[in-house]
């Protein structure tokens, strides 16, 4: 395992870094302690493992993360996704967050995890795994979500070409955590197969989705999937008709134990790369960059556009808090929140 840590960014007495980790297999992930965003995912091609692509949208210059508005490949939190009205009641106590997606709140707000500086307090190797554990501190009403929340995220790389992402969090008073990872993936690459996310295919294992009113927000419904198409329970092409209709950004039914499993994968039928994702969460956000800007100045030149990325987002329901029937994103004094997710690279679909 290869790992380098160079400082990027001294400004405003802010030092950023970035990390890089390198496998023998030569797969490596690069990412920053700045929202934790993930800079770089390289996976070689299986018949000429000198030659790589970078799989992961991103800015040239991985300081972009700080200024722009996309959420590319951060930490996402307090609470990711849609809050209804912005708004939630928790020990009989109303809250009313900061609203950044129209009425409502996204994703942690306008100032999130994603834009807060993380500090690196370990990296430790061994001959197969390299963990990066990085922490922050949430200040009680940080975009007004009460108590003092103390997070970890640890980035794990192994041998297995695994890239591990684990949060962890506890509060000194009772408060609400969703935190997960908005990578935005295009394993077409940056090079010669560039192009949106058609000629990709996914699989997700999960058989009901949330119904969602106009805002993409769950009025407490499951769906079925079957004959619609939310229907990834076989594998099936992200296909020109799916994006015509719109595409997809909800949220799947996918663990009801709380233990890890495989939860979903998605591949390029042109490079034969992609991802295993397994979770211990109950739901995975599929979301196929519907909404993404016309034009995003990317990486290596390109210019990113809709439908030219993909996310999968491992999380507690969409507005959970408001929601009686989905599990609870409380997290009371005392307890430890946790979230794990396995993101297994492969370059032989």
């Amino acid at each position: 395992m290869k790992i380098t840590k160079e400082l990027i960014s001294s400004a405003e007495g802010q030092n950023i870094y970035l990390v890089s980790i390198t496998n023998d297999n030569n797969f490596s992930v690069t990412f920053s302690n700045f929202g934790g965003y993930i800079h770089q995912v390289l996976i070689p091609y299986e018949n000429n493992p000198e030659l790589t692509e970078d799989v992961i949208l991103g800015y040239e210059d991985p300081l972009g993360c700080i200024t722009d508005r996309s959420f590319f490949n951060v930490i996402t939190g307090r609470v990711c996704n849609r809050m209804k009205d912005a708004e939630f009641t928790l020990n009989n106590k109303k809250y009313k967050l900061n609203n950044n997606n129209g009425n409502n709140h996204l994703h942690g707000g306008s100032t999130g995890f994603n834009k807060r500086l993380w500090t690196i307090d370990s990296i430790d190797e061994n001959k197969d795994e390299v963990i990066v554990s990085m922490s922050y501190l949430s200040s009680h009403l940080e975009e007004k979500y009460p108590g003092n929340l103390s997070c970890t995220t640890q980035y794990k790389f192994n041998s297995k070409n695994e890239f591990s992402i684990c949060y962890s969090a506890t509060t000194d008073e009772d408060t609400i955590v969703n935190i997960t990872n908005h990578n935005y993936w295009n394993f077409h690459g940056h090079n010669d197969y560039y192009g949106k996310i058609l000629d990709h295919s996914a699989q997700i294992y999960g058989n009901q989705v949330c119904e969602v009113d106009s805002d993409l927000i769950p009025n407490g419904n499951l769906l079925n999937v079957a004959n619609t198409k939310y229907d990834f329970i076989e594998s099936n092409p992200i296909s020109k008709e799916l994006i015509d209709q719109g595409g997809i950004d909800i949220n799947y039914v996918v663990n009801n134990e709380k233990e890890m499993k495989p939860v979903a994968r998605v591949w390029s039928n042109l490079t034969g790369m992609g991802v295993q994702y397994s979770s211990d969460q109950p739901g995975l956000q599929f979301y196929t960059g519907g909404n993404m800007h016309p034009e995003y100045q990317g990486k290596n030149h390109r210019t990113y556009g809709k439908n030219y990325g993909l996310c999968m987002e491992t999380q507690f329901f969409p507005d959970a808090i408001n929601q009686d029937n989905f599990e609870s994103p409380i997290l009371k004094v005392g307890e430890t929140y946790t979230s794990n997710t396995i993101i297994k690279l492969s370059n032989n679909y």
